[in-house]
């Protein structure tokens, strides 16, 4: 018979390592320094409400704030001793004076009303008695109504402290009579910087890169690190690595996140559908693979858009590797990578074959038209304004006819010119505030023609077709702002001959691609999530 192990009497380090005192809590200075000098100067409001999401330390805090103010060898400073009898009775859990609750098992009329009725008794020992309510948005409403008599008159010896994650869920007549205090998600510095101490203390060697790994993982809450900590020594022994924490939590291996920005910028489709195949078989799960992604591409956005790693959340070995991928991408490509990806990931989690939705957004990104700025086009056209070649056989003339004051240079008599003047403030009106409009009236690529009270857009080339349909509601309210008058705007398309004629310009063909890019670069192919369908119970 195989002898039994003893029990060890081993405690996590997410209990072990708990504060005991107001300086010793992580990240939320806010709050101790408010509520240490309360207790200090014996500003004790009747009902506290702490505010924030899991690990954060809101119950510890009630905890400190329970000690300190039944503590008879209080600091100066405000800070509990931990060493007399109130004191050693709260750390134990065996004060009479100071009750915990849990909101989700006790959240009936009777536990309020039994509340009530024990909170009338002074307290046994200490100076107050404190009734820490945890999840309290967990009441019902009945419970609710059933508090807040006893919070409006509250006895001068009793404190409320209640700790909740939603407190959109609470009645506004219970916040109203408390003190609010929103605890904050942790930093990820601080987090790491906190595990290498507890590692530290622990005898344990904690790699940076492993303690900021775990720190990114657990989304601000320091309780949720230690746990992962107390895992990675059961795996990892004495010394910690990002290696061996990767193979443990399935994190996604920061070289596969690199090769897929690579195939996106190379658009390279049969490299991306390898990729997801390698993450089928590696056994990641897509989800984390897309929140991995998206990650990676809001560094290397923000590596284009600042310039600087100063708000990176990465090791200092990958700073200049973010730095050179950065360089493959514009910030419009990001940007429109990033929002394909979210559309991903939405129709992921209602896909039965969330494979699938992601290699067909992968695609998408690396089939995408790259995104073209209008600022270069814009310096193309100044750098290149005397070699736009010869005039166009209608639209041009009509231009020269509006620009030239002479009678002799009118173009056909079949359209009739309008004075120059109105022509011109047409112009100038249309082409405010809108660079791409201005340029192609400097270029020639697009004139006015009025006929009565409508104004006629001839442009030259398909693109800019395109491009007046989406600006034609903004323009006609730009002009009837400006002359207090209704005019109707209309855009005439370039004949085949034309646009043939205009193709003859090589510079003219090099701005309709980067033009026609750039349009197709703003239609993103984005997935939508398949509609939830309503049960009949609904």
């Amino acid at each position: 018979m195989p002898q039994q192990q003893e029990q060890s009497g081993f405690v996590g380090l997410a209990r072990k390592w708990r504060p005991k005192t107001f300086s010793e809590l992580v990240g939320q200075e806010h709050i101790t320094v408010t509520l240490r000098n309360a207790v200090r100067m014996g500003r004790i409001h009747a009902a506290y409400l702490f505010c924030g999401p899991r690990g954060v330390g809101k119950t510890t805090t009630a905890r400190i704030l329970a000690r300190a103010l039944n503590c008879t060898q209080l600091r100066p400073d405000g800070e509990p001793c931990n060493e007399c009898q109130s004191c050693q009775e709260i750390l134990s859990g065996r004060s009479v004076d100071v009750v915990e609750i849990d909101g989700a098992s006790n959240n009936s009329v009777e536990d309020v009303r039994r509340i009530r009725e024990s909170a009338k008794f002074p307290p046994a020992s200490g100076r107050y008695r404190l009734y820490i309510i945890d999840e309290v948005h967990m009441l019902s409403v009945s419970a609710f109504n059933a508090l807040l008599k006893i919070l409006e008159e509250p006895p001068a010896h009793v404190v409320f402290v209640f700790a909740t994650t939603e407190p959109q869920k609470l009645p506004a007549t219970v916040v109203s009579r408390c003190q609010r205090f929103d605890f904050r998600r942790i930093p990820i510095e601080r987090i790491a910087q906190h595990l290498v101490a507890v590692a530290r203390q622990e005898g344990v060697e904690l790699q940076e890169a492993a303690a900021s790994a775990l720190a990114r993982k657990v989304d601000g809450s320091l309780r949720d690190a230690l746990s992962l900590l107390d895992q990675a020594i059961a795996f990892c022994g004495t010394h910690v690595t990002l290696e061996a924490l990767a193979q443990m939590l399935r994190l996604v291996d920061v070289e596969l996140l690199f090769r897929t920005t690579q195939a996106l910028a190379q658009r390279d489709v049969a490299a991306v559908l390898k990729l997801v195949w390698e993450l089928a078989q590696r056994g990641y799960d897509g989800l984390e693979f897309v929140e991995a992604l998206q990650e990676h591409l809001r560094n290397l956005l923000t590596i284009r858009t600042t310039g600087s790693a100063q708000l990176l959340d990465v090791p200092a070995e990958l700073v200049e590797r973010y730095r050179s991928e950065a360089e493959h991408f514009s910030v419009a490509d990001l940007l429109n990578f990033l929002a394909l990806l979210h559309s991903t990931q939405q129709a992921m989690r209602y896909s039965s074959q969330p494979r699938i939705r992601l290699e067909l957004g992968l695609v998408q990104m690396a089939l995408l038209e790259r995104a073209v700025e209008f600022g270069e086009l814009l310096q193309l056209l100044k750098s290149n304004s005397g070699r736009l070649g010869e005039p166009l056989p209608q639209y041009s003339a009509a231009r020269t006819q509006h620009s030239t004051p002479h009678p002799t240079s009118a173009a056909s008599p079949a359209q009739p010119a309008p004075a120059q003047p109105a022509v011109q403030s047409w112009e100038s009106i249309l082409g405010e505030e809108d660079p791409a409009l201005q340029a192609a009236f400097t270029s020639g690529a697009l004139s006015v023609r009025q006929e009565g009270t409508s104004l006629v857009l001839l442009p030259s080339q398909p693109f800019l077709v395109e491009l007046l349909k989406g600006r034609l509601p903004a323009l006609t309210a730009r002009l009837r702002e400006r002359l207090g008058i209704s005019l109707v705007l209309r855009i005439e398309s370039p004949s085949a001959a034309e646009s043939q004629a205009e193709a003859s310009s090589p510079l003219l063909e090099q701005i309709e691609q980067r033009l026609t890019g750039l349009l197709s670069a703003q239609r993103l192919p984005l997935i939508s999530p398949a509609p939830r369908q309503r049960s009949r119970t609904e």
